[in-house]
């Protein structure tokens, strides 16, 4: 892994993320008889992780690239929930989800954009289901099931806005691919 041009990309994604964030954010979806969420908005800094974690060699190398950009997002997530928001749980969930994607390339083809937009969306809904959790759960002030109800949905929205943004992120990862990896795994059709 060439950790300076990761980083350095990285940096970028969550500053376009951040720049951006009202460009690429829906103020309110209904969702029918559940009622309204919003806002909803892509989690940019997924899309990276899960290319690494298909394209990598070393299931290492995908863990720090997940810990890198969940501390990113952490760090960018500040006032999500009411009352102070903690550092770290996303930095480990991105980690635990970037370490279960390498270790499930194995049975599947990495090349596919189709398949890496459901496991951005998965990766997506996962982490952030887990960091809504855990933030509630040590939130300061009171927290109502109606609450954590419908963050859950804007989580929900979010993973399927953040795989459908795979789709170019596939494409553009892929022609920068040489830049961040150092050696690339192998793919199944080279073995």
């Amino acid at each position: 892994m060439r950790w300076i041009p990761f980083a350095l990309l990285g940096y970028v994604i969550v500053a376009i993320q951040v720049a951006a964030g009202k460009l690429l954010t829906f103020d309110s979806i209904s969702l029918g008889p559940i009622g309204s969420v919003g806002p909803i908005g892509p989690d940019l800094a997924a899309l990276l992780v899960v290319f690494v974690a298909m394209s990598t060699r070393l299931a290492v190398d995908a863990m720090l690239a997940g810990c890198l950009m969940g501390f990113l997002v952490d760090l960018t997530a500040a006032g999500g929930v009411p009352g102070l928001t903690r550092v770290g749980p996303m930095v480990l969930a991105y980690a635990l989800g970037a370490y279960l994607i390498f270790r499930l390339r194995e049975y599947v083809f990495r090349e596919r954009a189709r398949l890496q937009m459901l496991l951005a969306a998965v990766f997506t809904l996962v982490t952030h289901s887990l960091w809504v959790t855990v933030q509630l759960l040590l939130a300061e002030g009171e927290s109502s099931w109606a609450t954590y109800g419908y963050m859950l949905g804007q989580v929900l929205c979010s993973a399927l806005y953040t795989g459908l943004l795979m789709w170019p992120a596939f494409h553009l990862f892929h022609v920068s691919e040489s830049l961040i990896l150092a050696s690339p795994a192998r793919s199944r059709r080279n073995r």
